[in-house]
């Protein structure tokens, strides 16, 4: 993900330069060349944006796990058990969802993330569950490992008949 926002950086500093010099030496084609990168860094956004969200509705797929049932991931994740797990990147309108939903997640004491219950990071921990609306009020955030919001926020849309 940061390799993309990198790329799609480069691409808005390129155009502005482009820009800058097509006024420095009135060429006004050359405008046209920064409107072409700025529209291809669109185009990289929106891509990735599509990719993760197909991502997310698979894992919202999966049947939910028994109590204290902890499931393996689809995909193998690298993390180190001990270390923090990252935060995940959620947008606002998700943020907004998932700060009403009550579905429940589960928290580490002592620990800032939320996570699933089938995350591979919380392992054997002991768990809390709460709710997720109750978890974010209390300053907790999204695990990346797991990804909640995105798997929440996937299942609410899915059971809202449109």
């Amino acid at each position: 993900m940061r390799f993309l926002l990198v790329i799609v950086l480069v691409l808005v500093l390129a155009a502005g330069g482009v820009l800058v010099g097509a006024v420095a030496v009135d060429q006004p084609g050359w405008a046209w060349s920064s409107v072409l990168l700025c529209v291809l860094g669109a185009v990289l956004l929106v891509v990735d944006r599509f990719r993760r969200r197909r991502g997310a509705s698979s894992l919202a797929q999966e049947p939910p796990a028994a109590e204290g049932e902890r499931t393996a991931q689809a995909e193998p994740v690298s993390f180190d058990a001990e270390e923090e797990p990252a935060e995940e990147d959620t947008d606002a309108a998700d943020s907004l969802v998932v700060s009403e939903l009550a579905a429940e997640v589960v928290v580490v004491d002592e620990r800032p993330r939320y996570h699933l219950r089938a995350c591979a990071w919380v392992g054997q921990r002991e768990t809390l569950p709460l709710p997720v609306r109750e978890a974010r009020e209390l300053g907790f955030s999204p695990c990346a490992v797991c990804g909640p919001d995105a798997a929440l926020v996937a299942t609410a849309r899915a059971a809202t008949p449109e």
